[in-house]
């Protein structure tokens, strides 16, 4: 279980993830400094935070599984779970899937409407980065979304959006504390 940002790994505390810094060139070298001082490579990884939706529909705390990962080098990954939609929905979050591209930026306006018409649901800065890292180790993406076409960062509900978001994201962290992913991953 890995994630970027100190404030989600305080969300996803019970998780116990393993934070590699925002941006895709923390994240990668994070990722292969901890898969290397490992004494076994993982048979799975869970790498969960906080994204930007692209489309409209999808509110902030909404929870946004990767069917799908890639950057604009190209598809990197495609893992998915329906247990672990399951056990997030069993706990009253709104669950959607989606591909997630990972860009080097935050996206915000018309890069948002290029994304969006292109197949993307959701934006990362790590994702991709992190599968990149772990080559051959499945990788499941959990996001939960803290801003959207319509409530983008700039905007003074913001606040209110990632108060519910990391709420989301604290759920999040509950589940995955418990779910095996090496068990489940589809």
């Amino acid at each position: 279980m890995a994630c970027a940002l100190g404030i989600e790994a305080l969300a996803l505390r019970e998780a116990r993830p393993v934070r590699t810094g925002m941006g895709p060139a923390r994240a990668e070298r994070a990722m292969r400094e901890t898969l290397r001082a490992r004494a076994h490579a993982p048979s799975a990884l869970v790498f969960a935070g906080l994204g930007a939706s692209v489309v409209t529909g999808i509110r902030p705390g909404d929870v946004v599984i990767a069917t799908e990962v890639r950057d604009d080098r190209g598809v990197v990954e495609a893992v998915t779970s329906t247990s672990i939609q399951a056990a997030l929905k069993e706990t009253g979050l709104t669950v959607h899937h989606g591909v997630l591209h990972s860009s080097d930026h935050v996206v915000r306006g018309p890069e948002r409407v290029r994304l969006a018409e292109s197949g993307v649901t959701c934006v990362d800065m790590e994702t991709a980065a992190v599968c990149r890292a772990a080559p051959g180790v499945p990788v499941l993406s959990v996001r939960v979304v803290v801003d959207t076409p319509e409530y983008e960062l700039v905007r003074p509900a913001t606040l209110v959006h990632g108060v519910r978001a990391l709420r989301a994201l604290k759920q999040v962290g509950t589940v995955l504390a418990t779910w095996h992913p090496n068990v489940s991953v589809d």
